[in-house]
């Protein structure tokens, strides 16, 4: 039998070891520890991408025979584009151990909507948002889903609809690449790192912002041999400034600098509809990753 409870203290050890192994499953081979957990997955915010509440009441595991055998991170929040006043539900990840029952997501699942239900003035629910992941964990992915047709099914039979999907591409650095500069005149680069992994480098025309690109920087466990990774946060470029070279100037000098600070891995989520950003990756020596993106949708 199959029970769903709150998570408790003493379940952070074996949560751990579900989740390391599930990352494990989708390339990811360090292994994540009971600090990395409370850190970078409980208590976590959803920055950059959303403002989320951190709630225990949400942290729910199943449970058979006393052994937990999987997890569902239930939450209340908004995206950075969204009003301040918009209250949305979250899943942020569900996760289930290799031999876990069938049963055990739609089980989960079903405990969320309990959770959901005692929240007045929901804006729907949403399910493994990208912008509602753990940028420190899995290089950002909400969902750890790949294509987990079982879960998809518990979805569907949940209520929930597939709304979005991306792509990841990645590469790998050794040397620093080299850079573009766009023929415009007056144009000056102004960097931001800060000592929350975030950097940032923005591009004025006299006083005037008009393009920035921001990157995350993912700390990975000490003893973890993999090189170290971040991701590509936001490109924006002006529309009167796009298609002169700006955006790729601002790329290829974000990558430089994470470069010079140690991070050879560099990862891009794209829409699966953008077929122009996918070009231009690949032009710049990006190939696509075997990792997904899946992002659901109900009421």
């Amino acid at each position: 039998m199959i029970e769903v409870t709150s998570l408790y203290d003493r379940d952070l050890p074996r949560l751990a070891a579900i989740w390391s192994q599930a990352l494990a499953r989708r390339g990811f081979h360090c292994a994540l520890s009971e600090k990395d957990i409370a850190d970078h997955v409980l208590l976590h915010g959803g920055e950059p991408r959303a403002i989320l509440a951190i709630d225990p009441k949400g942290w729910l595991a199943a449970r058979q025979e006393d052994d937990l055998i999987g997890f569902i991170h239930c939450t209340v929040g908004r995206l950075e584009e969204d009003e301040p006043e918009t209250l949305r539900g979250v899943v942020r990840a569900l996760i289930t151990a290799k031999d876990a029952p069938p049963a055990t997501a739609g089980l989960l699942l079903k405990a969320a909507d309990a959770y959901f239900g005692g929240k007045r003035d929901l804006d729907g629910v949403m399910a493994f948002d990208l912008a509602t992941g753990y940028p420190r964990v899995a290089w950002g992915r909400g969902a750890l889903l790949g294509e987990d047709w079982p879960l998809m099914d518990a979805l569907g039979e949940r209520g929930y609809h597939l709304t979005r999907r991306w792509l990841f591409y990645e590469r790998h650095f050794s040397v620093p690449i080299p850079e573009h500069l766009p023929q415009l005149p007056g144009l000056a680069l102004f960097w931001q790192d800060d000592m929350d992994d975030h950097m940032a480098f923005i591009v004025r025309s006299g006083v005037e912002e008009v393009a920035s690109i921001r990157f995350l920087r993912h700390p990975q466990p000490s003893d973890c041999p993999e090189p170290l990774s971040a991701g590509l946060h936001r490109l924006d470029v002006r529309a009167e400034y796009q298609r002169q070279g700006v955006g790729r100037w601002l790329l290829e000098r974000g990558v430089n600098h994470l470069i010079a600070r140690g991070v050879r891995r560099l990862f891009v989520d794209v829409p699966h509809e953008d077929a122009r950003a996918q070009s231009r990756l690949m032009r710049m020596g990006f190939h696509e990753s075997p990792l997904r993106g899946y992002s659901f949708r109900r009421g």
